[in-house]
């Protein structure tokens, strides 16, 4: 008996093995400690990087959520459902458009909210599936690029409680890079929810 359960252990850490973190397997108990305190480790990470200062140009506001436009924009279209501004930068036009929905109890997955807003069936041109990235303090949320004739697009979107949420950015196409996520980063940072 004492043999069948040795040659159980043996076999089952050797199933271990051959997976890519096996090695690390055997202590479990450590796992699920180990991933919550690198996860928090991470997120202040994020977090430090929109130490960028928030934006301080006019407040977009749509049911209760609201982000700053970059300071010197012009808010151009406040409704129940959109709020828009535009402006300037280097010389080239930018964009900001911030969408709300209430969903009225349905849970997303991370891709449902990324294509919440979308024209159905359609993808946005030159579309790019970028990492994670934090809006407001410490809110994880999807965010992809995408590019038409003249502008470079950023779209961050989330569930946030009972809500889809879309920020989308957009920047001439010879703003450079540096800059548009500069800009990106202090209008995610200016980023709150209602308070329930």
């Amino acid at each position: 008996m004492a043999t069948l359960v040795a040659a159980a252990a043996l076999a089952f850490s050797g199933c271990g093995s051959d997976e890519a973190a096996g090695g690390d397997d055997p202590s479990s108990a450590q796992t699920p400690t180990e991933a919550p305190s690198e996860t928090p480790s991470e997120a202040p990470e994020p977090a430090v990087e929109p130490a960028v200062e928030p934006a301080s140009g006019p407040e977009l506001e749509v049911s209760g959520f609201r982000v700053s436009a970059p300071k010197g924009w012009k808010q151009t279209f406040s409704s129940v459902f959109v709020d828009t501004a535009l402006g300037r930068v280097d010389h080239q036009s930018g964009g900001l458009v911030l969408s709300v929905a209430s969903l009225g109890g349905d849970v997303l997955t991370p891709q449902q909210a990324e294509r919440y807003f979308w024209t159905p069936g359609e993808k946005p041109p030159n579309y790019e599936r970028q990492d994670p990235i934090v809006v407001g303090a410490d809110v994880r949320a999807g965010y992809y690029t995408s590019r038409d004739r003249f502008d470079d697009l950023h779209s961050v979107t989330l569930q946030d409680g009972n809500h889809v949420v879309k920020v989308e950015v957009s920047f001439g196409q010879k703003v450079t890079e540096d800059r548009q996520q500069e800009l990106l980063q202090s209008v995610l940072a200016s980023y709150s929810a209602p308070q329930d």
